[in-house]
């Protein structure tokens, strides 16, 4: 059945999960995939494995995000 609202987990959905996935991670910095392949190749955003697959940490984002970001 379904929870109750007040018993239902919130989530931040303007912000990625922990392990956040690379597909999941283009779409929260606004960039093409290739683009996300390409900073992660020059190790400009830091990854690790988790049960197998490849996730980036949403600090590792927000930092990268940070430094791209353009100045006004």
């Amino acid at each position: 059945m379904f929870k109750p609202l007040s018993r239902r987990r919130r989530t931040n959905r303007g912000m990625p999960k922990p392990g956040t996935s690379l597909v999941q991670a283009a779409r929260f910095l606004g960039i093409d995939q290739s683009s996300l392949y390409m900073a992660l190749q020059k190790g400009q955003i830091p990854t690790h494995r988790k049960d197998g697959r490849t996730v980036i940490s949403q600090g590792a984002l927000m930092e990268y995000q940070a430094r791209n970001r353009p100045n006004f």
